[in-house]
């Protein structure tokens, strides 16, 4: 059984990763709270910027790094907001929709170093160089509103990384685990 760790970002937490955790677990992997001890490490957002410099992971799984160069992020904040109302109150409704954003509120409280890390970082790949020698999936949603199309690019010089483009926003993961799933059994 694979063990995994996941690292939610800035805004996010378990609540939020409740239905990906639970897939998870349906396909035979171990959820574990302790990313150096995983052999999988999921990071998700500004997650993507707190990865640990030792662990015995051998695949790490990226998944909507906040990277956009020359894009200010209360532009890309309003932007995904906007994008996210939309969408969840098409899909699941005014309840989903304010319990998202109670839940954000808490994380962003409990995580008050996640916004000096995203602020460090945010037009920044550095974090790809403390994990150069193991596999790298790096995931990017097109409607992703924090993460930079041209990340593709930006990625090229990085042989350790494999790129993939997958439809939904910065969040889909939480509600859509299954391709993210796919994905991961696919390249371990």
């Amino acid at each position: 059984m694979k063990t995994v760790a996941i690292i939610e970002g800035f805004a996010g937490g378990p609540k939020h990763t409740k239905l990906f955790r639970k897939a998870l677990l349906e396909e035979g992997f171990e959820i574990i709270k302790k990313p150096k001890e995983a052999d999988v490490i999921i990071a998700h957002s500004t997650g993507c910027y707190d990865l640990p410099l030792l662990s015995k992971a051998k695949v790490f799984v990226l998944i909507g790094p906040p990277y956009w160069p020359g894009e200010s992020l209360l532009i890309r904040g309003r932007r995904k907001h906007k994008f996210d109302k939309e969408f969840i109150l098409k899909n699941y409704g005014k309840r989903h929709w304010r319990i998202k954003k109670l839940w954000a509120y808490y994380y962003i409280i409990a995580k008050p170093h996640y916004m000096w890390l995203v602020l460090r970082n945010k037009s920044k790949l550095e974090f790809l160089e403390r994990v150069e020698s193991k596999k790298l999936i790096l995931i990017r949603n097109r409607q992703d509103k924090y993460c930079s199309p041209e990340i593709s690019k930006s990625i090229e010089t990085n042989a350790n990384v494999e790129f993939y483009e997958m439809p939904g926003g910065h969040d889909d993961y939480y509600t859509n685990p299954k391709p993210y799933i796919d994905l991961l059994l696919k390249e371990l």
